[in-house]
């Protein structure tokens, strides 16, 4: 059986003490969007090694040193998603209690893969309506958005006033924002929705107005 911490200092041993935003090779600079993790030559045995640790130790025997271990993996694998995708389908309960670890102060690019996939748990399972309203509330506006579509997809109450608090709240991102709202509305069948798609059909930035102007025409899935 892989051991998981070995392939996380096996990993860390790969990144360095300083983890580079980009990487060379040949001379070409790649991943200048800082996905640097993507280069890792031993992924396989690292997915290997999360998902045995699962299977072997149930959750309320981890250590805190392996919680966080499992937490740095989810993180470092955020291009692919591949963990958080078997985490779900196989260790549904491990991935709430994740998820309720990460609230705590966990890496942003484990709290927004932790706040989507639980958007696909059953609704009144555990504490996932309790953990994506807190999700919705994180100082970064892209987890809150994660968050909200993720209780859009549930159904939940909140995700109404959340997408309607979303559009209105100023910010750098804003029309990024929009278009989650947009698509929240629409799944949840609210009243809101046309006024507001109205409104971003004559917005002036074009990538709001052309997702309106897809939604429209029913091309958001």
């Amino acid at each position: 059986m892989s051991d998981l911490m070995t392939e996380i200092r096996r990993f860390r041993d790969w990144a360095g003490d300083d983890p580079p935003a980009t990487r060379s090779q040949e001379g070409l600079l790649v991943h200048a969007d800082g996905e640097w993790e993507s280069d890792y030559p031993h992924w396989t045995d690292l997915y290997a090694a999360v998902m045995e640790h699962m299977s072997a130790r149930p959750r309320e025997r981890w250590s805190a040193e392996e919680l966080q271990a499992v937490l740095y993996a989810l993180a470092r694998d955020n291009e692919d998603e591949h963990l958080v995708w078997e985490i779900r389908a196989h260790h549904p309960a491990t991935l709430i209690a994740l998820a309720s670890a990460v609230l705590a102060g966990g890496e942003f690019d484990a709290r927004w893969q932790l706040a989507d996939q639980l958007g696909f748990l059953d609704r009144d399972a555990g504490d996932v309506e309790r953990l994506l309203l807190d999700f919705a509330r994180d100082e970064d506006e892209y987890i809150r958005r994660r968050a909200i579509k993720s209780l859009a997809r549930l159904g939940c109450p909140a995700a109404e006033h959340l997408a309607l608090e979303a559009w209105h709240r100023p910010h750098e991102n804003q029309q990024w924002a929009r278009m989650v709202a947009l698509d929240c509305l629409r799944r949840i069948g609210s009243p809101h929705l046309e006024p507001l798609l109205a409104e971003a059909e004559r917005d002036e930035r074009p990538h709001l107005r052309d997702f309106a102007a897809r939604m429209r025409q029913r091309r958001v899935e």
